[in-house]
Parts: C-alpha cells; structure tokens; sequence
C-alpha cells in the first residue's frame, strides 16, 4: 500500500508527500503548489491514480486554516485503502487538516484550479 499525506501551508502552499509507517515518516519529498487563497466555494482538485479527488481550500472557519474534503472517494473495496481526513486543531497550532489517502501502488495525477491544470 501507498500513503500519501496531502495538506496546506502557509496562505499559498499544498503539499504532496508520501509517507512510511506510523509515526508519519516522509519517504518521499513529492509535490508542492504555490496556489494563492482558493476558497471553498473555488477549492483546488487533488486527482490520484486510484480515482480519489480532494478538494481543498485556505481560510476554513475564517481563520487562516486549510480545509480538505472528500470529493470522489477511490479504490472502494479494497482492504486498507481508503481517505482519512484530520481536522486542523487551531488551539494547538496545526493550521491545515491532513488528508491521508491510501491505496495499492498510489500517485498523485493532476492539480486542477479554476478549470485550468496547475504544473508544478
């Protein structure tokens, strides 16, 4: 199985990486977006190869927070794969929720914002 942990940083910032074992080890450096305050009415879309999308905002609550939501869940019936979604904790400093997404031989696809592809 591949994990790939995906949150926000900074107002600008999506981060990418793949991950081993817990506690969360980066194995991998993986990708990152310089894309500036999409909101959840414009979020940004995460595509992985096993059909999962993730869309994913900054300013959640109105706070400076990033917000990440499930928009297309992949890989169904598969056994430990899946998308779990940690809520950002602002009282204790962690400014993004963090989307782990699993699934066998997982890669990110693309980055989709206001219709258009973003490279890297």
């Amino acid at each position: 199985m591949t994990r790939l942990m995906v949150f926000g940083q900074s107002d600008d910032l999506i981060e990418i990486r793949e991950i081993g074992r817990y506690p969360d080890e980066i194995i991998r450096g993986g990708n990152e977006f310089g894309i500036y305050y999409p909101s959840k009415e414009n979020p940004v879309e995460l595509h992985f190869s096993d059909g999962s999308i993730l869309n994913i905002w900054y300013g959640e609550r109105d706070l400076g927070i990033w917000g990440i939501e499930v928009k297309e869940q992949g890989t169904i019936g598969t056994p430990g794969a899946g998308t779990i979604i940690v809520p950002a904790e602002d009282d204790r400093g962690i400014y993004s929720d963090v989307a782990f997404v699993t699934a066998p031989g997982l890669k990110f696809v693309k980055c989709i914002y206001e219709g258009e592809e973003v490279s890297l």
